[in-house]
């Protein structure tokens, strides 16, 4: 047995090496075009509210039920460090991009170095990349949710829901991944028709099936370790969950969510009005492709079974909206749209008389169009957040300056900021990031500002407790202060330095 375990190396080897030689041309594409949308959040510290609060953790994890998010802390510690978690993370998604493009079977070089681009452009990475302290378990869950279906397709039947249990104990949202990249899979063998639609199907419901099996071991996993921890989901999972409305209801609004993303760009998917009408002419184009594709085959159970399928793509990738109250979606949960992409370029590989070659070039530059207004877009949202820090940071210094300078202060004061004021900083709506999931309006109404103050002014002063906050909102002498920074804003209560912001 030994034996024939070292003789099977060298297979593995060759195996191995024609992999990485057939994938390189993708990888690379994929890694520097997400250089080139991302290497700017990678070279700087740039902050939102959970990124100051979460500098030295993972955030909530086992309430949240990302169980996941602890043990993956011996890989990934507690330091939010953007330089090296950001190229583990482009590693990482830029090798999922090529195992999208082996499970597919894309083998034409230009298209899958364009798919393999997309992949790492797009904007729910870039949401990704602004909580850089869960950057990269969550590229890593992403990987296992890709890695589950190639491990499903090669009939590894414990491995494969293994894989997705684990993706799912880190970022719940990528299940919708795997589901789109199994319906694509199906989408591609009704276009072929080399197959019989019973084939088909019954491969659909075995994927389904070690889904399903998956989403019950991930959470009786969950249910165990809350146990083990003497805790319960946290608020933000139990009012979230979509469980008072019906099926049918979260159905429509799955699908209402994909549409929305064609009609209003919701959650800047799809990063410029340009690249909405974009979008739609794809789509048009796409849909008159697969038409005529069904159309010159003439086989029409396997036509009757891609419009099926067809139509179930959008709720495969907006499956998180049948969980979740639509509130708690947000960009980065929908990384499953570029299913959208990776079906334009199956249809664009298979068409094949020249006015399909025509239409299959047309969509090859919309595709490339839209990779490169995702750079622009990912480099524009770092610019804001840089600029968000450096008003902030200002305001805080300012801030602080008074503090120090106010008449009584002393070792023994406590630092109570009271209210909100919305107009204490610029805005920048200049740079539109209002649907993505990221960047903050400012720095200052954030429940994170003294972690601000702390770890980035190096403010040292305690804090008032909550307690303390409640009585002094209430005292007459803090109702009667002008509002931060107008003279009077800034004075000592008692053993308070108390700074009224709004």
């Amino acid at each position: 047995m030994k034996l024939d375990k070292l003789h099977a190396l060298p297979d593995m080897a060759s195996r191995w090496k024609e992999t990485v030689l057939r994938d390189r041309a993708p990888f690379l594409a994929a890694f520097l075009a997400g250089l080139a949308a991302h290497g700017y959040a990678f070279s700087n510290k740039l902050l939102n509210h959970d990124e100051i609060e979460s500098l030295f953790g993972k955030g909530a994890t086992i309430t949240s039920g990302r169980w996941g998010l602890e043990p993956v802390k011996l890989l990934f510690p507690d330091w939010s460090m953007p330089w090296i978690y950001g190229l583990i993370s482009l590693l990482l998604i830029s090798a999922a991009a090529c195992l999208m493009l082996r499970i597919l079977d894309l083998r034409r070089p230009g298209l899958r170095m364009l798919m393999a681009a997309l992949v790492t452009t797009f904007p729910a990475l870039t949401g990704n990349f602004c909580f850089m302290f869960t950057s990269a378990p969550y590229a890593w869950s992403f990987f296992l949710a890709v890695l589950a279906v190639r491990l499903h397709q090669k009939g590894r039947r414990v491995l494969a829901p293994l894989a997705l249990v684990l993706a799912l104990g880190i970022y719940q949202a990528y299940i919708a991944v795997t589901a789109s990249l199994f319906l694509l899979c199906m989408i591609a063998q009704a276009l072929d028709g080399d197959k019989p639609v019973g084939e088909i199907v019954t491969g659909g419901l075995r994927a389904l099936a070690m889904m399903l099996l998956s989403v019950g071991l991930y959470y009786g996993a969950a249910l165990l370790v809350l146990r083990f921890a003497g805790d319960g989901f946290n608020a933000y999972v139990t009012e979230n969950v979509n469980g008072s409305v019906g099926l049918l209801r979260r159905v429509r609004i799955a699908y209402d969510a994909f549409f929305y993303v064609f009609t209003f760009r919701n959650f800047y998917l799809i990063t410029s009005e340009a690249l909405r009408y974009v979008h739609i002419a794809l789509a048009a184009v796409l849909a008159a492709c697969m038409a005529g594709l069904a159309l010159r085959k003439k086989r029409w159970l396997h036509a009757a079974l891609l419009a099926f399928l067809t139509a179930l793509l959008p709720l495969a990738i907006c499956c998180m909206f049948l969980i979740m109250s639509q509130q708690s979606i947000h960009t980065l949960v929908m990384y499953s749209f570029i299913a959208v992409y990776l079906l334009a370029g199956l249809v664009a590989e298979r068409v094949t008389l020249p006015a399909g070659r025509g239409a299959a070039a047309l969509m090859s530059v919309m595709l490339a169009l839209t990779a490169a207004g995702n750079v622009y877009f990912a480099n524009m949202t770092y610019l804001k957040m840089q600029l968000q820090y450096e008003n902030a940071h200002a305001f805080y210094t300012v801030l602080l300056t008074r503090v120090t300078q106010t008449e009584g202060f002393d070792e023994n004061c406590r630092l109570a900021v009271l209210g909100e004021q919305d107009n204490l900083l610029h805005r920048f709506d200049e740079l539109d990031t209002d649907l993505l999931q990221g960047p903050n309006r400012d720095l200052v109404n954030i429940y994170s500002r003294e972690n601000f103050l702390r770890f980035y002014l190096g403010c040292e002063l305690p804090f008032a407790d909550e307690e303390s906050l409640r009585t002094l909102e209430d005292d007459p002498r803090v109702q009667a202060m002008p509002e931060y920074p107008y003279a009077g804003s800034v004075r000592k209560l008692g053993d308070f330095i108390v700074v009224k912001l709004g």
